[in-house]
């Protein structure tokens, strides 16, 4: 073979080998998003985020959202880490930017639809986001070495400091909210996520090891027995109470809004119910609730009543404005 054509050769192979290697730098990069998944379904505007960080190839992290940007303290000694994010409903973007020397040398995009059942623009998201469960053995593995992963709540027991609960260190931003329930702010999740499913969403069994029974209302009246008792006795039950979907229009963890309803209760109600507040601004209605700054709930009752229309019980002077009960009809009202 002549010089110039084992040249060549030595050229062709050098630069196939540069490309091999360039190749596998891309297939692992430096900054890899363990949780979430691309496309994935949440339930709650938080979120904690977990990556694995080469950190000889990185020295700076940044994550960005709509909400706005985080910045990792990176450790060499680390290869996980983890970060508790607030999202808006609907689509989010997460962005997380790899730096070496303020160079940027990854970047990793992640994409998330929160859903809500009171607000009918969130309430059926785009069918390519699907659900997805963190908590089982394989990925929290991963936290171990940082975190301790398992349960040391007592039953019923509030912790003195909540900050002891080994969910609090992920979950913190759960209870942020103005108006916290009381076994989500006393950091008693088992409670409620005790790994159990129900006849709403039987598919995800085994998925997770903190599911939450679907319909909840079995564990709602668990703590609110006198509710049920009371709201049971009553001909008129609202849908959402009857089908057992407390989580509907309460939001189980913490709301800026009293009694953690999700949004101020005339929007709740007009979520569903929209065509009467139009037809009584088109006609003319003496209903409080019609007008700015009124309430549906000053004449209205959200969960059940023995009167049509979930109208509040009649209030008797005879006995000192204690609520009296009407004879029973023989039709229901829907």
């Amino acid at each position: 073979m002549k010089p110039l054509e084992l040249l060549l050769m030595a050229a062709v192979l050098h630069f196939g080998m540069g490309c091999g290697v360039m190749a596998l730098a891309e297939e692992t990069p430096p900054t890899i998003i363990v949780s979430p998944p691309d496309k994935i379904l949440v339930h709650e505007t938080t979120l904690s985020v977990v990556l694995k960080v080469n950190t000889t190839q990185v020295d700076q992290i940044q994550l960005w959202t709509s909400m706005g940007r985080t910045t990792f303290d990176l450790n060499s000694s680390k290869a996980y880490y983890c970060q508790s994010i607030s999202l808006r409903l609907g689509e989010n973007r997460i962005d997380v930017r790899s730096y070496k020397d303020n160079a940027l040398v990854s970047e990793q995009v992640r994409h998330l639809y929160v859903t809500s059942p009171i607000y009918q623009e969130f309430k059926y998201p785009p069918t390519e986001y699907q659900r997805h469960f963190f908590h089982t053995d394989t990925n929290e593995a991963k936290c171990q070495s940082c975190h301790d992963m398992s349960v040391n709540e007592v039953k019923g027991v509030a912790f003195i400091d909540v900050t002891k609960s080994n969910c609090y260190h992920c979950h913190h931003n759960i209870t942020n909210a103005k108006y916290a329930h009381a076994p989500a702010v006393n950091w008693l999740c088992t409670s409620c996520h005790n790994g159990e499913v129900g006849s709403d969403n039987k598919k995800f069994q085994g998925r997770s090891k903190y599911l939450v029974p679907e319909p909840v209302n079995t564990l709602c009246f668990r703590c609110h027995k006198k509710n049920f008792k009371l709201w049971q006795s009553y001909r008129y039950r609202h849908e959402p109470l009857d089908s057992g979907r407390c989580n509907k229009c309460h939001n189980s963890h913490a709301s800026p809004y009293k009694m953690f309803v999700r949004k101020p209760v005339n929007s709740i109600c007009m979520g569903c119910h929209k065509d009467k507040q139009i037809r009584a601004k088109r006609h003319g209605s003496k209903c409080e609730g019609a007008s700015e700054g009124k309430r549906c709930i000053a004449c209205h009752t959200p969960h059940a009543s023995s009167r049509e229309f979930f109208l509040k019980e009649k209030k008797s002077k005879e006995h000192n404005g204690t609520r009296t009960r009407l004879p029973q009809k023989e039709t229901l009202h829907e």
